[in-house]
């Protein structure tokens, strides 16, 4: 007969093992539903799912429209035809994935280890949400079709933040190039809780709830404008300088020691000097680094030198690390707002993307004394501009 101790440790064994096969497809369909009520790009493009044992190119097809036929007919003769035209958009969808690692120790002491596998499922479906929803905003405000508040021609030019003038010229521009709405009745704008904090202060903001059923409303809708809702949106793209080290657009913070503060990204030997006397803003307050601007390490190990203590500043873990040298001329950072009509851009949904468990021992004779296991996200994504004419972006200060 097992003892209590012994029927501990077999529960134990039993939950390391990983999530059984239903419990893991149970686990997928929640990152999948997940997505499917968080995701702010996804409805309003062209969808598209990505085929299975077909060729890895997408295309979307675009019939030009005809000529207008203005000349009247000559009875009994008949006139030359329209050609068509077609225009091809093609693009291949990219593979991304990230996964943390257990060990058999953190898996032996701990006191029920299924809710901490729970716990990184939960952590990895945020991550690979806010991973998708960053390059979505990335690939929309790549756009041609821009304007910049108030007068400016440039984004280095860029003084004003957004007022009502711009949202009625953007509107405008759309509606020249009949442009139709992207549910049917309205565009749609994607916009930065900084910029929020102007345009809501305008009279003429209509809040949701004096023109749309609440059930009918948008995830992070917060309002109307000149026939555009607006969906706001953290992950919106700011324009804030150079990236870090070339491949860095932000860092996350881990900690800080003084003049020390940690980060999750890994930083390279290589990439010290980019960091030196680099200005860098945190909760928007800028700060400048020190000399040796940083210190190589990996992710939790790495940290930034400020060139003064940020002891008592208002730093905080999983705070973003943004750079500081701004996107307009005054080293301010600039703010997108996107507005897009109907089948702007095309995208995938995310059917592809899963949740994996490595137990421990999962790797074989790799992992001999089932030291290590795994829990893992990946999957297949496609955001493509289709027209550039059916979006509008939008460059402005913020005054937050």
């Amino acid at each position: 007969m097992a003892t209590d101790r012994e029927t501990l440790l077999n529960m134990n064994k039993t939950s390391s093992s990983g999530m059984s096969p239903l419990m893991e497809a149970v686990l997928n369909r929640y990152v999948l539903e997940r997505n499917k009520q968080q995701r702010k790009y996804t409805k309003f493009g062209q969808q598209v799912d990505i085929p299975q044992g077909r060729t890895k190119t997408i295309a979307f097809d675009k019939l030009s429209p005809l000529p207008k036929a203005e000349q009247p007919l000559t009875e009994g003769v008949t006139p030359t035809g329209s050609a068509v035209h077609i225009t091809r958009v093609k693009g291949e969808p990219e593979q991304f994935g990230n996964y943390v690692s257990y060990t058999d120790q953190l898996d032996f002491f701990a006191a029920d280890p299924s809710p901490e596998v729970l716990k990184y499922a939960d952590l990895l479906t945020e991550n690979q949400l806010e991973t998708f929803e960053h390059l979505d905003a990335l690939e929309l405000s790549s756009g041609l079709n821009v304007f910049y508040a108030g007068s400016a021609a440039s984004r280095s030019a860029v003084t004003d933040t957004l007022t009502v003038k711009d949202v009625r010229r953007a509107v405008t521009s759309l509606k020249r190039n009949k442009v139709q709405p992207a549910d049917g009745k309205d565009y749609i704008a994607f916009i930065h809780p900084d910029v929020v904090f102007n345009i809501w202060s305008d009279e003429e903001w209509r809040q949701p709830h004096t023109y749309a059923d609440t059930k009918q409303l948008y995830d992070g809708e917060i309002g109307r404008l000149f026939g555009v809702r607006f969906i706001e949106d953290p992950d919106a793209c700011v324009f804030r300088g150079t990236p870090f080290a070339g491949r860095f657009d932000e860092l996350t913070v881990v900690k800080t020691d003084g003049t020390k503060i940690y980060v999750a990204e890994t930083i390279t030997a290589d990439d010290i000097t980019s960091f030196a006397s680099k200005k860098i803003w945190i909760n928007n307050v800028s700060y400048t680094l020190a000399s040796t601007g940083a210190v190589a390490g990996m992710n939790g190990g790495a940290y930034l030198v400020a060139s003064a203590s940020v002891d008592g500043k208002l730093i905080e873990p999983d705070m973003k690390i943004y750079p500081g040298d701004g996107g307009n001329s005054s080293g301010k950072p600039v703010y997108s707002t996107i507005i897009i009509g109907k089948d702007a851009f095309g995208t995938s949904g995310d059917r592809t993307v899963q949740l994996i468990n490595k137990s421990l021992g999962s790797a074989g004779t790799g992992d001999p004394l089932n030291q290590r296991g795994t829990v893992g996200w990946k999957g297949y994504r496609f955001t493509k501009i289709l027209e550039q004419t059916k979006m509008v972006r939008v460059e402005s200060l913020a005054s937050v």
